[in-house]
């Protein structure tokens, strides 16, 4: 996938390029793919229309840019996580496990569960988001499991993953906590990989 039709030279055309990218990606994790285009994104952004045609070569192009915007921020939250997971001696970082894990993979309190898995879903929509997700979904098991290397506990990441994500789905359809619920769940499967070790 192409970064762009022209890399922008004048500090102006990149504010705007990178104002496109914030809008489309901003779009996208309110309203999902769909809703990402010239039009909506010129207007979120408070550009002209012609200017994202001007640095994108297509609507395909700028979802993949905003699903890699999107995913590089979740990826950033689970590094700071494993950051602080690793500025802590062993025993601290397995006191502290459940919630650097939870906070590695679950987006930030100012975020709505529910619309954050609804834009995940929705991904699906687009061949170009998916690749973006899926690409920095890599960086994101990769920062779990600098916290579960740190702390001991021989468990691969995706695991990890699937639990928050599984106890996630299944806490928005409920009506219950999403952290609440995932928290037990992994509680409960680092429970059980401890007692295999």
């Amino acid at each position: 996938m192409g970064e762009a039709n022209q890399t922008p030279k004048s500090l102006k055309a990149q504010i705007t390029r990178t104002s496109l990218v914030l809008a489309a990606a901003a779009l996208l994790r309110e309203q999902g793919p769909k809703a990402v285009t010239y039009r909506k994104v010129a207007q979120w952004a408070g550009a002209a229309s012609s200017s994202v045609g001007y640095y994108f070569e297509s609507t395909n192009q700028l979802l993949y840019e905003a699903g890699r915007y999107n995913i590089q921020l979740w990826a950033e939250r689970a590094e700071n996580s494993a950051t602080t997971a690793e500025s802590m001696d062993q025993a601290d970082c397995r006191k502290h496990l459940v919630n650097l894990l939870i906070s590695a993979s679950l987006p930030d309190d100012s975020v709505n569960p529910a619309a954050h898995y609804m834009q995940l879903l929705a991904a699906s929509e687009s061949e170009d988001v998916t690749e973006a997700y899926r690409n920095g979904r890599v960086q994101l098991d990769q920062a779990v499991g600098r916290i579960l290397k740190h702390a001991g506990v021989d468990m691969p990441s995706h695991i990890v993953g699937a639990v928050v994500d599984g106890a996630a789905v299944t806490a928005v359809s409920e009506g219950r906590d999403v952290r609440e619920l995932a928290a037990g769940l992994l509680k409960d499967v680092l429970a059980a990989f401890d007692r295999d070790e």
